[in-house]
């Protein structure tokens, strides 16, 4: 049974520098500056969700902080007791106008009351508005002694198109930047299982797996899979527990694979007007497939797919016996379904002849009906 009080992302989220998972290098780099007194004045944590990034902002204000740091924080001095109270934590969503910058650097004048460092660590900065973001330009670069900026996003600064993107990137250029990687699916499985061992709780293998398969490298994501998890698996099988977390759309969107990679063209329409009749939406079923080809080159390299044994034994097939020409061809038709903005089984359904041999495609318009939906009725017509 669950022993805990609120969500497990929150009762085992990372509190010293050891404890973050999936970011040694980002780690090994901020504990040197603590060391070192080399701490900057702002930082860009960059990476997908669930990554550690606001996490790691919250540890390295206090390490900051610790007055007896060696390679990690003590956990009883007054830093790192107290310095979550100097610190201010903004959720750039909701205060992201330029009257809230204001209100903030105005605020930023008045030294801290419990430690010497104040951190100010900024979520999704991304969503800041333009004025806003260079309205803290001056104070970033050359902020008061007792202050240190932290900017979380999930944003990518590649392409600045608008003039927020280019605000944020001029902002950005005054940070020591650092992209958070999505974590290992070998570091979160070892996490899932450190948690079950605290809460009493056992869960097979197979449930454990199709957690971090679905997770998709986010931790958090992991932990609040896991937490459903535990619940689903009282008084239900293991294979009942992984069908309700995967779901069907996840079985059928492997088979659809299998039926695309291995040349079953009329098996292939008949799953793909099963997947359109489950109600699932073309776009995903091309995301899901897309993670599973990815998976196969993983298997062709006698690596491991965090799946549910029953879609890694279709993956597995897949990966023995298609050639490397289809599978890229396949690769491309999944991607074109996965922008796809037709939502109607016609997608799905030319999905499957794209992913065939050009030479035998001509021969798929004879069973296409002018119904309206142009959609075909009758995949058993189709011979190769």
């Amino acid at each position: 049974m669950v022993t805990t009080q609120g969500s497990l992302y929150n009762k085992y989220r990372p509190t010293t520098l050891s404890e973050v998972v999936g970011q040694d290098i980002i780690i090994t780099i901020l504990r040197n500056a603590v060391k070192l007194n080399r701490v900057a004045n702002a930082y860009l944590f960059r990476g997908s969700r669930g990554s550690g990034k606001t996490s790691t902002a919250r540890i390295l204000c206090r390490s900051a902080n610790c007055v007896n740091f060696q390679n990690d924080i003590c956990g009883s001095c007054d830093g790192c007791l107290h310095s979550m109270k100097d610190a201010m934590e903004i959720d750039a969503a909701s205060n992201r106008g330029i009257a809230d910058v204001t209100d903030l650097i105005e605020t930023l004048q008045y030294r801290p009351k419990f430690v010497d460092r104040r951190f100010v660590i900024i979520d999704e900065a991304h969503q800041l508005t333009s004025a806003a973001l260079n309205a803290l330009l001056k104070i970033v670069e050359e902020p008061p002694k007792h202050i240190n900026f932290i900017f979380c996003t999930t944003k990518s600064l590649d392409t600045p198109k608008t003039e927020t993107d280019k605000a944020f990137a001029t902002l950005s250029s005054r940070c020591q930047s650092f992209d958070f990687t999505t974590v290992d699916p070998e570091a979160i499985l070892t996490k899932l299982k450190r948690i079950c061992i605290a809460e009493k709780v056992s869960l097979s293998d197979e449930v454990l797996i199709s957690i971090v398969g679905k997770a998709d490298g986010s931790l958090r994501d992991a932990e609040n899979i896991l937490e459903t998890a535990i619940l689903l698996s009282i008084g239900n099988s293991t294979e009942t527990v992984v069908n309700n977390l995967v779901g069907d759309v996840e079985f059928l969107s492997a088979e659809f694979l299998r039926a695309c990679c291995l040349g079953t063209v009329s098996n292939g329409l008949v799953v793909a007007n099963k997947i359109w009749q489950s109600g699932c939406l073309p776009v995903e079923v091309g995301e899901r497939c897309c993670r599973f080809i990815f998976d196969v080159i993983s298997l062709k390299s006698g690596l491991t797919a965090y799946r549910p044994s029953a879609i890694v034994s279709l993956l597995r097939e897949i990966s023995e016996h298609v050639e490397q020409n289809r599978l890229h061809k396949v690769a491309v038709a999944m991607s074109d379904l996965k922008r796809t903005k037709l939502d109607s089984v016609l997608s799905l359904e030319l999905t499957v002849c794209d992913s065939q041999d050009d030479s035998l495609v001509a021969s798929v318009s004879n069973s296409f009906v002018d119904d309206g939906d142009f959609h075909i009725v009758n995949p058993d017509a189709v011979k190769w």
